[in-house]
């Protein structure tokens, strides 16, 4: 027989894995004893198993447990249900249990959106447990009205709020409160883009979970997922996908689907900005069960996917397909997210104008979002799109105001801003950088290259830099001059213009989100794509960056480009000439022979084409041309 104390004894002293066990081997079991064995499940996040035996305490009329099984329904996200359940219950003896009672009927209420009446019970219950003098109570109720202004986007009430319970909550014997806190501050800070102040809380709550008396799963799970983000944010790739594998694993086979889907989704957003698309999809797929279909939020998530990788349409079925799934979950984020992702697959497919509609509809909801803040990334990804809307009439007064609101909350310049650090680099007939309208005094000719390299080729190796565009040069030398372009690029345009991460031995190069660049050769080969002649023809001054003649990779570039604007004029020319319009072939000769004077069959066609329709000392001047190119 287990004496009743024994259990007791456990449970004060947070030792929830012994409750579970020697509850297990009574024959009679009592309502508090009912209560402490759903209460240990409860703090070791096991919902599901905590249902049970509170429903058993409150019907054996147990008052704790009565306000316990509504706040289990809270976590649940039962939040109608447990509303009504605290209703029913009535007013609860004065002391702790009627605070409580109205710190989670508060809590509830503000989770159901009803969140002026929610905070005021919570307020209300915090003024109790002061007045009690239960430093540990206070430091619970002060971290729960932590996470409501949080909530609001008072991101400093709620970081004070935290820290002020976190002095209070201590880890023994109940480490849990404390344990929720430290994860609470690394989430604010993460939101905030700040991972190294985040990563000093997530230890402390990797340190609790060390001891094997505290250590639950669904505790670990949390931690995890804060730690991957952590790492995102630091850009070591290396761990970010060490934590997700870890977090898979713990997730896989579990009943924590929202946790599976998460990890799913997060794997899939790597794999795909990394440019492996394949492993994106695989991670997707593997996030539901064999034959499963995949729910809205990795549907999204494989539109991102899609969209990234250039496949459009696709991107825009899965996006179409989720939406009515994502708006009939009432995740606002996840939709808000989708409207953004969806309205850029729609600009690019040429929908312009449901992508302006889509848009405005995505502004709006994240102009009422509490958590603006959490939107930046995906913002600063499709920076086009930000742009373009800033363009728009119908759309842009409400760009302007997320942008500023989001610079506020993060405290940051704000990203129309800090993305048109803007700087205008020419390559094609002459070299000029431009930074904010003042040009920019360049005296390594490989500097304006680096610029387009990492524009084409970001996260590269020093090694693997050289390797493209120095192969011939000595090694040392080629990194060394290396390290000089990077030094010019950062002193001309910024110390963010080229920024690096990685490990320090090998770090990997990229611009800096910081920097704007208008490059010519992105533009001529855009307008190469959308076949806008005249625009290309413009932006075609020369060849690319022809001072340059100790790099294989400019010269190839060059050749490539060049063969690309005079294919393009060539079937222009052709084409104008087969349906009868000599004049427009015979100017198009002509632009052609700009680009490249020495094609022999060019110059013979403008002398055929100048025979219909110029002037006899046209076609003298074309003839000489065509002779003396052919001597």
């Amino acid at each position: 027989m287990i004496p009743p104390n024994q259990i007791e004894a456990a449970f004060e002293t947070g030792n929830y894995r012994s409750v579970i066990t020697l509850v297990a081997e009574l024959q009679q079991i009592d309502g508090a004893t009912w209560r402490m064995l759903g209460l240990s499940h409860l703090r070791l996040r096991e919902f599901e198993m905590a249902e049970t035996p509170l429903t058993r305490a409150s019907i054996l009329g147990d008052p704790e447990a009565m306000i316990e099984l509504g706040n289990l329904m809270r976590l649940m996200g039962r939040f109608e249900e447990a509303a009504q359940h605290f209703a029913q219950l009535g007013p609860m003896p004065a002391g702790e249990l009627s605070l409580r009672l109205q710190r989670w009927w508060g809590t509830t209420e503000f989770q159901m959106g009803h969140v002026d009446s929610g905070l005021a019970r919570c307020e209300k219950a915090w003024h109790g447990y002061i007045s009690l003098g239960d430093d540990e109570l206070t430091g619970r109720i002060t971290q729960t009205l932590a996470q409501m202004y949080s909530v609001l986007g008072n991101v400093s009430r709620a970081l004070q709020l935290n820290k002020e319970a976190l002095r209070v909550l201590s880890v023994d014997p109940v480490p849990y409160p404390r344990l929720s806190t430290l994860q609470s501050i690394a989430s604010i800070y993460t939101q905030a883009r700040l991972p190294e102040e985040a990563e000093t809380y997530i230890k402390e709550a990797r340190q609790i979970l060390a001891n094997p008396e505290y250590y639950s799963d669904q505790w670990m799970i949390l931690v995890l997922s804060n730690e991957a983000d952590i790492y995102r944010l630091k850009d070591d790739r290396p761990r970010t996908l060490r934590t997700l594998l870890e977090l898979r694993a713990l997730v896989e086979g579990s009943e924590e689907y929202e946790s599976r889907i998460w990890v799913a989704s997060r794997l899939a957003e790597f794999h795909s900005e990394q440019g492996q698309f394949a492993q994106a999809l695989e991670a997707l797929h593997a996030g539901v069960d064999a034959g499963e279909e995949l729910p809205p939020a990795l549907l999204i998530t494989r539109g991102v996917v899609f969209r990234r990788r250039g496949q459009i349409e696709l991107a825009l079925l899965d996006f179409e397909a989720a939406l009515p799934g994502v708006r009939e979950s009432g995740d606002s984020h996840l939709l808000t997210r989708a409207l953004l992702h969806l309205s850029d697959s729609l600009r690019r497919a040429g929908r312009n104008q449901e992508s302006v509609e889509v848009l405005r509809e995505g502004l709006e909801r994240m102009l009422q979002d509490k958590d603006k803040a959490r939107f930046r990334p995906d913002l600063e990804e499709l920076a086009e799109l930000t742009h373009s809307a800033m363009l728009e009439p119908d759309v842009a007064p409400f760009m302007e105001a997320v942008i500023e609101k989001i610079a506020t909350l993060t405290g940051s310049v704000p990203l129309d801003e800090e993305r048109l650090t803007h700087a205008q680099v020419e390559t094609l007939g002459r070299t000029r950088v431009v930074r904010d309208g003042q040009p920019v005094s360049l005296t390594l000719h490989g500097s304006a290259l680096m610029l387009v390299y990492l524009a084409r080729h970001p996260g590269r190796t020093r090694q693997e830099i050289q390797l493209d565009l120095y192969p011939d040069k000595d090694p040392v030398a080629g990194s060394n001059y290396i390290r000089s372009v990077i030094r010019e690029l950062r002193e001309a345009l910024g110390k963010g213009a080229v920024v690096h991460a990685g490990p320090h031995n090998m770090p990997r190069y990229s611009l800096g989100p910081g920097l704007s660049l208008t490059l010519d050769v992105q533009e001529v080969e855009l307008a190469l794509e959308r076949g806008d002649m005249a625009r290309m023809l413009a932006l075609y001054r020369g060849p690319f960056l022809k001072t340059v003649t100790d790099s294989e990779w400019a010269d190839d570039l060059r050749e490539q480009l060049q063969a690309a604007v005079t294919g393009a004029i060539r079937s222009q020319m052709r084409r104008a000439r087969d349906a009868g319009d000599l004049k427009r072939a015979l100017l198009l000769a002509n632009q052609l022979l700009r680009v490249d004077p020495y094609d022999p069959e060019v110059l013979v066609e403008r002398v055929e084409v100048a025979r219909g329709v110029a002037s006899p000392q046209e076609i003298a001047r074309y003839v000489v041309e065509m002779q003396r190119m052919g001597s």
